[in-house]
């Protein structure tokens, strides 16, 4: 993704952006479709080893406590330990060299911000919320906590908070990469219920950022939520463009296709997606449930039969299995065939 030209506070910059977090929300209609819970995405955390160093030997951050050089170093130590486990996924490990590191200096707000990005990855919201609010009060500039804080407050569904953090972070003149709180932003509004202000904030992600693949694609759900088609297929074509083998985008192409009977186009889409990945359920489910609405009941119940054997349990499976006992009830019933739903 290209950076936007804002300048960030070089004492910190690669140190922040590295610690940050930004949705990666899809909005999501359909049940079976992958990511219907909201998932952050860290930034690569490798910058901070590298420029902890820097940090609290040229005196960048508060050094209050902090008497000894081998006091300095053993932070360092803990500090680097703590980063390269967030950058493996290993968040036990790293709560545990980063509260080593808090304990030898608790004002350092960059140890603080790692520590709170520790917390939220292990789902410990309450304590990541503090931490990233002790980060704040050492330097209230250090933007890229407060842009975490505010995703945390999304997880929670504290829209109107989460939505106060992320304005501030757009009123910070260094702040390096404001592409991510205008597309938190339009999560923040769109799962308030306010799509028409969802799509302000997307389209001003995309001005900074225009292979935003995330502010694309959302851009045109909250375009198709409004039932204006035209925009959300542009949109998803835009993204597709950039990700060819962007399955979600192309799914919902296709069920706009076959929300408009336009079913030839909405299978040709769908089949497109079994090309390039024969396993995606969601594309084999919307095919039958086509092949079920124009007649072609034996192919439509052959395809929920492997829908609901592949997926026994879960939603897409269940649904399915529905599909195929409403069939049989309406057969039963003397409706036909090509009636059936």
């Amino acid at each position: 993704m290209s950076a936007p030209n804002h300048k960030p506070d070089n004492r910190h910059s690669e140190i922040r952006k590295a610690m940050t977090f930004y949705r990666t929300t899809r909005h999501e209609k359909c049940p079976q479709r992958l990511h219907a819970a909201p998932r952050p995405v860290t930034a690569p955390v490798m910058a901070l080893t590298a420029l902890l160093a820097a940090s609290l030997i040229g005196g960048c951050v508060p050094q209050k406590g902090m008497t000894s050089e081998s006091t300095r170093q053993k932070v360092e130590v803990h500090y680097k330990a703590g980063a390269l486990y967030l950058q493996e996924g290993k968040t036990p490990q790293a709560l545990k060299e980063l509260v080593s590191a808090h304990e030898l200096d608790p004002t350092n707000p960059d140890v603080e911000h790692a520590l709170g990005l520790a917390y939220q990855q292990k789902g410990m919201y309450d304590q990541a919320i503090e931490q990233y609010g002790r980060a704040l009060k050492l330097e209230p500039k250090l933007t890229e906590a407060r842009n975490n804080l505010g995703t945390v407050y999304l997880i929670r569904s504290k829209f109107d908070e989460a939505i106060e953090q992320f304005e501030k972070c757009l009123q910070d003149p260094l702040y390096g990469t404001p592409e991510k709180a205008l597309y938190n932003l339009g999560v923040a509004y769109f799962q308030k219920g306010q799509p028409e202000k969802a799509i302000q904030y997307y389209q001003k992600a995309v001005s900074f950022d225009d292979k935003n693949v995330m502010a694309l694609y959302n851009l045109a759900f909250c375009y198709e939520s409004q039932k204006q088609f035209a925009k959300a297929l542009e949109n998803y074509r835009k993204a597709i463009k950039i990700d060819p083998k962007f399955r979600e985008a192309h799914l919902q192409i296709g069920l706009i296709h076959k929300q408009q009977k336009e079913y030839d186009e909405a299978l040709r889409t769908f089949k497109k997606i079994l090309a390039v990945d024969p396993d995606y359920q969601p594309a084999h489910f919307q095919i039958g449930v086509i092949l079920l609405e124009t007649g072609k009941v034996a192919d439509g119940l052959k395809k929920m039969e492997m829908i609901k054997n592949l997926d026994p349990t879960g939603q897409l499976g269940k649904q399915a299995e529905e599909r195929i006992e409403e069939f049989r009830k309406d057969k039963f019933k003397g409706i036909p065939r090509e009636a059936a739903k």
